[in-house]
C-alpha cells in the first residue's frame, strides 16, 4: 500500500470510528494477509478446491467461522454445529480438526462455474448477546473448463471423461463438418449399442473410424462446456514382420502379373 493510500485509509477509519464501531470491526484483518490483498485460487470444474484461510488469535475451544460471498452464505461452523448454504449443500466444509488448530480454509467439492467469485471468511467473537465478526481473508476463486487432445488408432477406443455429475450432454463436430451432433444425453437411453457406452463417469466410443476425428464437448445444464477434447484418428502401425510379409506379397503379385503380361 502506497503512503498516499495509507493516509486515505487512515482518514477513512477515523470517519468510521466517529459513526459506527461495528464497521471498523468488520474491516480488521487478523490473518497473515493485509486487508487490501485478495488471494487468488484456480480450479477446474468438477474438481475439489481449497480456499486458504488461517487465523492465529481470538481462538477459543469452539471457534466460530463463517464463509460467504456477496450474495450467499456458504458455510458456517461452531464446534460440531455447521450450516451449509443451499447452493453449497453437501459440497462445503471447514473441518473441525483443522479449525481448532487455526486452519479455517474452505474445502469445496465438485466445483461449478457458478462458484466463481470472491469469498470472505469471518471469525465470530464475543458473548452470546453481543457478537462481532472479524474479517480474516478474501479469496477469489476462478473456475475453468478442461481441455485435452487425444490421438487414437482406427478400431481402438476413444475415452471421454465426463469429469463431474454436472455433465448433461456430449456433442460432436466432425473435422470436415460445421454441424454439431448430440452423441449422448444424461438419463437418455443409449441406442448405439456396441459403439457407445457410459462407464465409471466416462463415455467409451468403441471401434473408432476416420469419421470419429473431430471435437467433442461435454456440456452442463446451462450449455457451458465442461470439457473440450480434440481427437485425431490414425492408422495402426504395422509390426515389422507383418510389414515385411506384406511387401513380399506385393512383390510376388507384381512378379506374377509381369509373367502373365509377357
Amino acid at each position: 500500500m502506497t503512503k498516499i493510500r495509507q493516509l486515505y485509509f487512515l482518514a477513512f477509519l477515523r470517519l468510521i470510528l466517529k459513526s459506527n464501531n461495528v464497521y471498523l470491526i468488520k474491516l480488521v484483518s487478523i490473518g497473515s494477509s493485509p486487508l487490501s490483498v485478495v488471494v487468488h485460487t484456480l480450479s477446474r470444474v468438477g474438481l475439489p478446491a481449497v480456499l486458504p484461510c488461517s487465523v492465529a488469535s481470538h481462538l477459543d475451544h469452539r471457534p466460530h467461522i463463517q464463509w460467504q460471498t456477496i450474495r450467499d452464505s456458504v458455510f458456517e461452523r461452531m464446534g460440531q454445529e455447521q450450516f451449509q448454504g443451499e447452493a453449497y449443500r453437501d459440497r462445503a466444509d471447514v473441518p473441525e480438526e483443522l479449525l481448532v488448530r487455526g486452519n479455517c480454509s474452505l474445502f469445496l467439492q465438485d466445483v461449478r462455474f457458478s462458484d466463481t467469485g470472491i469469498y470472505e471468511s469471518y471469525l465470530v467473537v464475543g458473548e452470546s448477546s453481543i457478537k462481532n465478526r472479524i474479517l480474516i481473508q478474501s479469496v477469489h476463486l476462478a473456475v475453468i473448463d478442461h481441455k485435452d487432445i487425444k490421438s487414437v488408432q482406427t478400431g481402438a477406443e476413444l475415452i471421454l471423461d465426463l469429469h463431474t455429475h454436472q455433465a448433461e450432454q456430449v456433442i460432436f463436430q466432425n473435422s470436415n463438418e460445421t454441424d454439431w451432433t448430440v452423441l449422448w444425453e444424461k438419463d437418455a437411453v443409449i441406442n448405439k449399442k456396441g459403439y457407445l457406452e457410459k462407464r465409471d463417469n466416462k463415455l467409451i466410443l468403441s471401434n473408432v473410424t476416420a469419421r470419429s476425428a473431430g471435437t467433442y464437448k461435454v456440456l452442463d445444464s446451462e450449455g457451458l462446456a465442461l470439457s473440450t477434447v480434440k481427437a485425431t484418428v490414425t492408422e495402426p502401425v504395422l509390426p515389422k514382420e507383418t510389414e515385411t510379409l506384406q511387401i513380399q506379397s506385393a512383390l510376388g503379385k507384381l512378379k506374377t502379373n509381369s509373367v502373365i503380361v509377357t
